[in-house]
This record gives C-alpha cells, structure tokens and sequence, in this order.
C-alpha cells in the first residue's frame, strides 16, 4: 500500500501559502486603488476578472499537459512566471489598463500552480487520505490569500499601495524555494502518456462534479473579489476601528476560516462520504449568499460572524469536489479531466468579478460604491449558483 508522504504535503502547503500571496494584493488595495485610479464598479471588478481569466487558461494547460510532460517541471515553470509577474505588477501597475495586462499573468502563474499540485497530491496519496491531503494543500492557499488580502490592506492603508505590492511579491519568492525543495528530487522523473483515447463523458459522476464545480467557482470568485469592500464600507459606517485590525478581521473572516473549512471538510468527506459534505455546504453557501446583501443593518459582529460561515461553507467543498473528481477519473486521464473542469468552471468564474460589479452599477444608478449601496441583487446572483452546486452534489452516489 502507497504510503502518505507528509512531509511533502507540509513543503507543498508551505509552498502554496507564501506563492498565493500576490493573488488578492490587487484586491487588498482595492479600496484606495478605485479613488486612486478613478475606477468604476464595473472597471474594479474587470481587473480581477482578467487575473481570474489567466487562472483558467494556464490552469487548463498545466493541467492538460500533466497528462504529458513530468507535472513537477510544470510546477516549476509556473512558480518562476508567478514570481516575476506579481513582481512587475509591483513596478509597473499604476492604471487600469497597466493592471488590467498584468494582473492577467499574474493569474497565469497562480493556475499554472494549481493545476499541477492537485495531480501531484492525487498521484502521492490514496483515496483513504486524499480528501485531507487535499484539504491542507487547499488550506495553505487559502492562508496565502488570507494574508495576501490582509498585508495589502494594511500595507496600503499604513504606507502605500506600492509597498503592499512589493511584500507580496517577495513573500511568492519564499513560497518558490519551499516548492523547489518539495518537488526537485521528481524533476527528472520520466512520465510515459496514455496512449488511449480521452472521453470526459464517460461517467455521468464526472459530468455533474464539473458542473458543481463551476457553480461553486462562479460564487467563490465573486465572493473573494467583492465581500472585502463590502465589509470594509459596512463596518467603517458602524465603528472606528484601526486599519490594522480592520484587515486582519476581514482576511480572517474570508480567507483563514477556509483553511479551517478545507481540512474539517477533507477529513469528514474522507470518513462520512464526499456526497454528504458537498451537499450540506454549497447548501448553507448558496443560502448565506443570499443573505448578504440583507445584513446590512446589523451590528458589526453579527455581520462579521456571517461572513466567517459564509466563507466557511463556500471555500469547503473546494478540496472535496476536487479529491471526488480524481477518484471517478482514470490515473492517465487525471491531468486532462481537470484541465477541461478548468477552463469550464474557472473561467465561467472569471467572469463573476466583473458581473458582480456590473450589476452593483445597474442597480445602484451608477453611483460610486459607498455605505449606502444595494448588494441584494449582486449577491443573490452568487446564491443561484450556489443553489446549482447543490443541485449538482445531489446526483452524486453515496460514498
């Protein structure tokens, strides 16, 4: 029986951290840069989108190609576009259109990642562990964006937006060398492709687990870009509170509480079932997404309570939708299967930041994003999706 390799799954999760710290930089600093850079709703939400859009096409590709080519060399390449990219985004991002360009590849670099990390933890463990292996490489992401979010708050409320960039970009230099060290002794390993023909329709499991995935994608991508200006403007309307313990309460409550929701829900889909846990959170997600835009009024511990659950239960089932879909795939064709999931469901997500903002603009007359904008609309359109996951987790046999 294949033994669990931890230690690499620390070096990975470590890696995973520290590379993932300049995916939410832009975001961060999203409520200095919209004044700064004299950004609509719609504009602010675009930029990320097109980061969200370089996620979908290079995570499609790495993950494609892992079916190839040795998935370590792969990783590698993606680490070094992701260090130079944030880098440059750091010199040279100073409008809309400059960020637009190069937040696209430093999305590039982040799903040039991701791609090749799920293969490699499919292939390290086996289904009696991998839903909590999958969980903690997961949960080391989402610690990464949690301290991305967090650091370029501060940072840019403290000094500057630039300063926040810089950070960011040298924490993914770190993240690079705990990869290298994971993966260096598997980059001369030789990988001989499957000479079969690849059907993704085979298994109706396979075909509901990627479009569950796609809705969980389209809520997720939203809710990342746009819950941190929404808390922002609505707790600075209730209390004073300091820059710093402000960001830190909203990377908590978006980011941290889903390394905590990635491996509680790895390790319970690895002992009760994958279907029970996918199904009870896009569930509770999809119905707090619909609560949000309604929680305005609220004292401010309430709304940040709902918002820890709200990320809690959307991030969750991330790790478990992934662990089920390499479990009803064949080993040769594990690359390919997540790299047309990929360009389906975070593609269709790229979409959701700039949509979101687009109907923020639509429904508040085009009026700036303040205190006093209606986000019942724009959330609800994240509920729906959610409510197709579960639809999705529903068809799924017991397990």
């Amino acid at each position: 029986m294949q033994k669990p390799n931890w230690n690499w799954l620390k070096l990975i999760a470590v890696g995973r951290f520290l590379t993932s710290a300049a995916f939410f930089m832009y975001v961060g600093s999203l409520s200095v840069l919209i004044d700064t850079w004299s950004l609509s709703a719609t504009e602010a939400g675009i930029i990320q989108t097109f980061c969200v859009i370089g996620f979908a096409i290079s995570l499609f590709l790495a993950s494609f190609l892992c079916d190839y080519l040795n998935p370590s060399k792969i990783l590698f390449f993606s680490v070094v576009i992701n260090c130079l990219s944030s880098f440059l985004f750091y010199i040279f991002a100073e409008n809309f259109y400059s960020a637009l360009f190069l937040n696209f590849f430093i999305g590039c670099g982040q799903g040039g990642i991701y791609g090749p990390t799920i293969v490699l933890v499919s292939e390290k463990f086996t289904e009696k562990n991998k839903g909590l292996a999958m969980g903690s490489m997961l949960g080391g992401q989402a610690f990464g964006y949690a301290v991305s979010l967090s650091l370029s708050y501060i940072l840019t409320t403290l000094v500057s937006y630039k300063f926040s960039f810089l950070t960011c970009s040298l924490l993914t230099f770190i993240g690079a060398i705990s990869m290298y060290v994971a993966f260096k002794n598997d980059l001369e390993k030789k990988y001989s492709p499957s000479k079969k023909k690849f059907k993704i329709n085979t298994k109706p499991e396979t075909k509901f687990l990627i479009t569950g995935y796609t809705a969980h994608a389209v809520e997720l991508f939203g809710l990342w870009t746009w819950l941190p200006i929404f808390l922002t403007l609505v707790i600075l309307d209730k209390i004073l509170i300091s820059s710093i313990v402000l960001g830190i309460i909203i990377g908590f409550s978006i980011h941290v509480s889903g390394v905590i929701s990635s491996l509680i829900s790895g390790y319970f889909s690895d002992k009760i079932g994958r279907k029970t846990i996918l199904v009870s959170f896009s569930l509770v997600s999809a119905l707090l997404s619909f609560a949000m835009g309604w929680i305005v009024d609220f004292n401010w511990l309430v709304i940040i309570f709902i918002a820890l659950a709200y990320s809690f239960f959307a991030i969750g089932d991330s790790g478990v939708l992934t662990a089920a879909l390499t479990e009803s795939t064949p080993k040769e064709f594990v690359g390919r299967t997540v790299g047309y999931r990929s360009i389906l469901g975070i593609g269709l997500g790229s979409v959701t930041p700039g949509f979101f903002g687009f109907i923020l603009d639509i429904t508040n007359n085009h009026e700036p994003v303040s205190n006093s904008t209606n986000w019942v609309y724009a959330f609800s359109f994240l509920g729906c999706a959610g409510l197709l996951a579960t639809l999705c987790a529903l068809q799924l046999k017991k397990k």
